[in-house]
């Protein structure tokens, strides 16, 4: 801990106040009733000592008002310097003229037990008792001053030693607890912050995913639509029956468009799992999908996937319906397969199908979300992805996402 007073934060220099104050008050008073009691037992006869006593007594008020009140606590620690050094030099001088001032040192050694590192107060405030004893007493007085004389005087003045020492611990104590606050609401801030990206970033990749469905399910189905009712109303007296066949292709497309719609509004409603295990969820999904689209779907599942992290497993249900998806409404495929293997650190999901395969450039075009949507939740979770061209035709979509412990 950092026990210099400028480094000291507002919440551990508040932990001193009240005991500076007492220091303080206990000094004026102090000095104010040597310095009166002096001048008023010498009125009217003052010499050039009396006037000596004014002029320090004004020198170390001035210190005081100077280091407490005008300089801020977080200057520069040589102000702490000049102020024991200028405060200590009056202290002995007046002791000089007036044994009593000689009381005062006592309190500003307890002031710099307080203030600065033992490996500094310790040994100045046995410097400043020594100089202080020898110059209000004098060689011959101390040399013959009684046992307890001693030891009253020495007692004394280490007992301000060791309550400047005790009220430093309680500044360092309050410093490292302020530091502890300051960390913690730092932290708190963090994990706010970050709870919030989080919540923009699901709610960007949520839009995409919306974006994506819309743009495939509905988007081509209009086209489709615009198309085909351009041409019934072209049909409709020159070939009627043909016109009614349209209509007819029409009433179909438009339910299974309202479908794929309501499929994206029950997305929306609820997580891609939910209380669904990933292993039933997979399963649902190819029995859905080869039921719907007439294909023909192998699904192999390792029987420890109900294992996986919640974030991993919502990641590789994805991919499995992305890939799936575009097997049946893409890749004019017969055959696909769906397989999720464990192994040592790290789970593969690989969907594959016999379809028409990826077009060019199919990640980056214009319009076309599924592919990045998909790069995007495996990255989410610390995975990669790959598409590749299967042999002869088809398209392999293979997911890889370490495992932590």
């Amino acid at each position: 801990m950092n026990s210099n007073p400028s480094a000291r934060s507002p919440d551990a220099r508040r932990a001193l106040n009240f005991p500076r104050a007492g220091v303080h008050l206990i000094a004026l008073v102090m000095l104010a009733d040597f310095l009166g009691s002096r001048l008023y037992d010498t009125w009217p006869n003052w010499s050039a000592r009396e006037y000596l006593l004014i002029v320090l007594g004004a020198i170390q008020l001035g210190l005081y008002v100077k280091r407490w009140v005008l300089v801020p606590l977080d200057a520069s620690p040589r102000w702490w310097h000049i102020y024991f050094a200028g405060s200590l030099a009056c202290c002995f001088v007046e002791s000089l003229i007036a044994r009593p001032f000689y009381w005062l040192a006592a309190l500003y050694i307890g002031q710099m037990c307080a203030i600065l590192t033992p490996a500094v107060s310790i040994p100045a405030s046995l410097l400043a008792l020594a100089i202080v004893q020898f110059t209000a007493y004098g060689p011959s007085r101390l040399a013959n001053r009684s046992g307890d004389d001693w030891i009253f005087h020495i007692s004394l003045f280490v007992s301000w030693m060791v309550m400047g020492l005790v009220i430093k611990q309680i500044a360092v104590i309050s410093q490292g607890r302020a530091d502890l606050i300051v960390e913690l609401a730092a932290a708190k801030r963090e994990l706010k912050l970050a709870r919030d990206r989080e919540v923009e970033f699901a709610t960007l990749r949520e839009r995409e995913r919306l974006a994506r469905a819309l743009h495939d399910n509905l988007g081509h189905a209009l086209v489709t639509l615009t198309v085909q009712l351009e041409a019934a109303q072209r049909l409709l007296t020159v070939d009627p029956a043909r016109a009614a066949q349209l209509l007819e292709e029409m009433k179909t497309l438009t339910r299974s468009s309202t479908d794929a719609l309501r499929r994206s509004l029950d997305d929306l409603r609820a997580p891609a799992l939910g209380d669904t295990s990933l292993t039933q969820a997979l399963q649902s999904l190819c029995d859905d999908v080869a039921r719907r689209a007439s294909l023909k779907i192998d699904c192999q599942i390792a029987g420890d996937a109900d294992a996986l992290p919640h974030a991993v497993a919502e990641a590789l249900w994805r991919v499995a319906q992305e890939g799936l998806t575009n097997a049946e409404r893409h890749a004019r495929a017969r055959q696909a397969a769906v397989r999720l293997d464990l192994r040592p650190h790290l789970v593969v999901l690989r969907v594959s199908d016999d379809g028409l395969g990826l077009p060019p450039e199919a990640e980056s075009k214009p319009g076309h979300y599924g592919l990045r949507g998909l790069r995007e939740h495996v990255s989410g979770v610390g995975g990669t992805l790959s598409l590749t061209t299967a042999t002869p035709q088809g398209t392999v979509i293979e997911a890889r996402v370490p495992l932590i412990g």
